[in-house]
């Protein structure tokens, strides 16, 4: 008798230190909802003294969000179903919580639940900013990838179609898409260099001082063509570098031509704006074999600013000047060589001001428009060209833009063999902003 009640008391004492000395959260709770029995752990954790902890129900250390999930399994244990694997979090006593992976096993008979949780917080939080991490990458990723699809329609928009119809959106959607992968991948670069040369001065170093490899290495420094692999991976580099600054630069001039980050109206030099149109325009000016060079010849004016919307103003200024190089280059196809060196294609920009008005007038020395096709001409979706190279738009856009957003003008003379001429009125401060400084002026003198 006495040697079992040894037994039972040694048996007693085992449990305790291990129940005491596990580094796990052991628990006894009861299907009332309060803990019965704890390890250390649970303080040394938490920082909840046993008393408080067995003193509330435990569903109140639960965060208010896993409470419905942790009823729900607490259910599944009253039915005799163990607990695999549950997570949830439980509050400390600074206001935090953290993160508990959950086994437990019912024994109905005595009411009770005995069960082990590990703390999980860090796991958690690695997992979180691992998650984000990938997220992050595969944001910029999706990002690029789509800007250059993007950029790849629009390219084939600003051929085939009225490019300015789509250039708004171009920068709109595209410059500012590819701004912030771009710069990403651009700032990257360099410290990656840096990265790549530190790495393989270690790797020159080890060859070096252990000049005597095993054949493995040999072998496979061989098959990679080593010394080939650090020449070309810093003439990567430098192409990846070369290519991210062209693209910078492009959006750059697209954002200035565009002027998006000018949303509300503002003074701007209009000439500004015409010489951006041109550079823009370029490529379609110079001559090539297909066709001979048009000459651009500016007559400014003295204009002071002018209140517009001036990203706006240089689509106006693409559509026109895009439609009379269309126009004069389907003329020069009709024309002999001779004929177009005695009287080559011209397009005369000029400006001037009138009664608080900028005139802008865009001439070109083309074939010229039927009375028919200039009535027309403002109407959405009406073209004269061939099917996929014009959408019928710019010139509708460009006279709501000039008319309806800036209270302006524009018109168009036009005559067969007398080339084309648009008339383009804005005035030099809006209506909108002129009523405003009456009306104060006149509240200023009641």
């Amino acid at each position: 008798m006495e040697k079992s009640r040894y037994n039972f008391q040694e048996l007693e004492e085992k449990y305790s230190r291990f129940f005491s000395l596990s580094l796990d959260l052991l628990c006894i709770a009861g299907f009332d909802g309060y803990f019965k029995h704890l390890n250390p752990a649970w303080t040394r954790i938490l920082n909840w003294s046993t008393q408080e902890l067995m003193s509330k129900p435990f569903l109140e250390f639960v965060h208010p969000e896993d409470r419905e999930s942790t009823i729900l399994e607490c259910q599944k244990l009253s039915n005799s179903e163990d607990t695999i694997s549950f997570e949830n979090r439980y509050l400390c006593q600074d206001g935090s919580y953290k993160w508990l992976s959950w086994n437990s096993t019912p024994f109905n008979e005595e009411n009770l639940i005995y069960a082990v949780a590990r703390d999980i917080t860090l796991i958690k939080q690695n997992e979180i900013v691992l998650r984000d991490s990938i997220l992050a990458s595969q944001t910029h990723a999706e990002k690029l990838n789509i800007t250059l699809h993007k950029l790849q329609e629009t390219q084939a928009q600003l051929i085939q179609q009225e490019k300015m119809s789509s250039l708004g959106q171009l920068v709109a959607g595209v410059a500012h898409e590819i701004n912030n992968p771009v710069n990403f991948i651009h700032g990257n670069l360099s410290p990656a260099k840096e990265y790549i040369e530190n790495l393989l001065k270690l790797l020159h170093l080890y060859q070096d001082y252990y000049p005597n490899r095993v054949s493995e290495i040999n072998t496979f420094s061989e098959e990679i063509d080593l010394e080939f692999l650090t020449v070309d991976l810093f003439k990567i580099l430098s192409s990846m570098e070369i290519g991210t600054k062209r693209i910078r630069e492009i959006v750059l001039s697209l954002r200035n031509f565009s002027r998006l980050d000018e949303a509300d109206m503002k003074a701007v030099n209009i000439h500004e704006g015409i010489d951006s149109t041109l550079l823009i325009l370029q490529n379609r000016l110079k001559a090539k074999p297909d066709h001979p060079e048009i000459e651009i010849i500016k007559e400014y004016g003295n204009l002071p600013l002018v209140e517009c919307y001036a990203g706006q103003l240089n689509q106006v200024f693409m559509n026109i000047i895009d439609n009379a190089i269309d126009a004069i280059d389907n003329d020069n196809f009709q024309r002999s060589k001779q004929d177009i060196l005695s009287n080559p294609s011209r397009i005369i920009i000029r400006t001037e001001l009138a009664k608080n008005k900028a005139i802008i007038r865009i001439i070109d020395n083309g074939p010229g428009m039927t009375q028919e096709v200039k009535q027309k001409l403002f109407d959405p979706f009406f073209t004269t060209k061939s099917v996929g190279q014009g959408t019928g738009l710019g010139l509708s856009i460009s006279y709501q833009i000039v008319v309806e957003k800036h209270s302006g003008v524009l018109r168009c003379e036009s005559e067969i063999g007398k080339g084309t001429e648009f008339w383009i009125e804005i005035p030099l401060q809006q209506e909108k902003k002129l009523t405003v400084c009456l009306t104060h002026s006149v509240m200023e003198t009641t």
